[in-house]
């Protein structure tokens, strides 16, 4: 069950991204004793929502949509699904200008959620190791990131 939902610049807009996006209390192991969240669970707490990150932002849109923005000069666009083990995914188009040249990639990151035994969410990135508590005060409701998509998107250019 499924619910809709970067080279060079892409590499550091990506790993920046993972280092920053849960504004983390400090990593540790997978917790003792979880179990994969609730995909609903996932799904309500991202949908409709913006995610907040230390240089952008993520909107998980309605029926999958997804929009992000990263530093004032990228955005990327796509989809969005959490999967029936509560793995929250992005598969996007970023775009950006690379010596005032448009440029663009396609990239995929998820970030798998487990409980653990006293009922805390945890989240990582699928591609590091650390377990965190993601910090809730970096969603809000609807989306945030509109209008700095459309100024990026306009002068990107692609």
């Amino acid at each position: 069950m499924q619910f809709f939902f970067f080279k060079p610049t892409v590499l550091a807009l990506s790993s920046a991204v993972l280092l920053t996006a849960g504004t983390t209390l400090l990593a540790d192991p997978k917790p003792k004793n979880s179990t994969p969240a609730d995909p609903l669970v996932i799904h309500k707490k991202y949908n409709g929502n913006t995610w907040n990150w230390s240089q952008g932002a993520s909107y998980w849109g309605k029926k999958g949509v997804f929009q992000a923005v990263w530093k004032g000069t990228s955005y990327g666009e796509g989809k969005w699904y959490v999967t029936n083990k509560g793995t929250l995914c992005y598969e996007a188009h970023w775009h950006w200008k690379k010596d005032g040249i448009p440029a663009s990639d396609q990239i995929k990151r998820c970030w798998q959620h487990v409980v653990d035994a006293d009922g805390n969410l945890w989240q990582r990135n699928h591609e590091k190791e650390d377990w965190y508590q993601p910090s809730s005060d970096k969603i809000k409701r609807g989306n945030k990131l509109k209008s700095e998509f459309r100024k990026i998107e306009k002068n990107v250019g692609s």
